[in-house]
């Protein structure tokens, strides 16, 4: 089971949510938009506690751009076109959370 967590704001803290699922071994991949995006922005404190979950990452490649922090990541991630947005939450994802 694969669960898709979509964050669109600045900065939610997803540790316990992500360490719950995994405790029942779901796999867990975060999906970045908006706002959400500055979560792996090298300026961001938050950027180091997503980094330590672990998790595969996705962020919108043009909300990334529109906020001009595509040189400024802080590590490795899947930066994806609207289309494959629609794939992931669609067929890839079982259960999508909203935060």
């Amino acid at each position: 089971m694969k669960y898709l967590i979509w964050l669109s704001n600045n900065y939610i803290s997803v540790r316990e949510i992500v360490s719950s699922l995994r405790s029942i071994d779901v796999e867990v991949e975060l999906l970045l938009i908006q706002d959400g995006v500055y979560l792996v922005d090298k300026g961001c404190s938050a950027s180091n506690e997503i980094k330590e979950l672990k998790l595969k990452i996705h962020a919108l490649k043009h909300h990334v751009e529109e906020r001009g922090i595509t040189e400024r990541l802080a590590f490795d991630v899947n930066l994806i076109d609207y289309p494959e947005v629609i794939n992931i939450l669609m067929e890839k994802a079982d259960k999508v959370i909203s935060l």
